[in-house]
């Protein structure tokens, strides 16, 4: 069976080194560096197409992971058995792209990770397979987001059989009222200087800084400078005024009488 895999991430590559039968690889172009998917796609002497000429390599089954770009309806019933995407989120929950920082932002109690039928809109195909974790208040966006491809890349080895046999057609989802992951920016990781030092905020801001780091990252102005929280907790609260070095907020505030 050939198979055409679609990703750009070091995360994408978790599943793309489980698969058997690739092809191809179509992936995001140099900027400047090649991505990891098609650093490992060059290793294995696998072929590096793009979106408009994956027809050529006659796949049978596309599967996509961190992709970050859309499929064309068209290339999807072109194959045998259209595609699957692996997704970090509980869909129909966080679709879209930044899934992760959101749920943890948010303040949800578990995500997860699903295996979805790629269909013409984003994250709206059937659901094919679904594995919760629970999210801990140590938990960072990106370790969480590795760990979830990591069981998705299993969950997707797993329903690949009953999927081609077609056994397992999946499950419609229920999108309506569903929140949607957009993309952040780097204004979103900023917070007021009030909101900061108030400690009926202490919760929502841990929560901003794990979901957020290491970018767009949490950051306020002080005296007109960016000033970044790189660590805020309990234990350690670490600041980085711009053009200086990181100090913990007690050297800081001692240094700029901050009240």
């Amino acid at each position: 069976m050939n198979v055409v895999f679609f990703g750009s991430t070091p995360d994408s590559v978790l599943v793309l080194q489980k698969l058997e039968g690739v092809v191809a690889v179509v992936t995001q172009p140099p900027r400047p560096n090649p991505t990891p998917v098609e650093s490992w796609a060059h290793e294995k002497n696998i072929s590096v197409t793009t979106l408009d000429a994956v027809t050529p390599f006659k796949p049978d089954l596309l599967i996509c992971a961190s992709y970050g770009e859309k499929i064309p309806i068209e290339i999807i019933e072109s194959t045998t058995f259209g595609g699957l995407n692996v997704h970090p989120s509980l869909l129909p929950r966080w679709r879209g792209a930044d899934p992760v920082p959101w749920a943890i932002l948010t303040g949800d109690h578990q995500t997860g990770v699903t295996v979805v039928t790629l269909s013409r809109e984003f994250d709206q195909g059937n659901i094919i397979a679904q594995k919760k974790v629970a999210i801990t208040d140590g938990d960072f966006a990106d370790p969480l987001r590795t760990k979830l491809f990591e069981m998705g890349a299993q969950l997707l080895i797993e329903a690949l059989p009953d999927y081609i046999s077609g056994k397992n057609k999946g499950v419609p989802q229920k999108i309506e009222n569903e929140p949607y992951a957009k993309r952040f920016t780097r204004d979103d990781g900023f917070e007021p200087w009030e909101k900061i030092i108030d400690p009926k905020e202490n919760n929502r801001i841990n929560r901003k800084l794990r979901a957020l780091h290491p970018w767009p990252g949490l950051w306020t102005m002080f005296k007109d400078k960016r000033l970044k929280i790189l660590a805020f907790d309990s234990i350690p609260v670490i600041v980085q005024l711009e053009g200086k070095k990181p100090v913990s907020y007690e050297q800081f505030t001692k240094a700029y009488k901050v009240a």
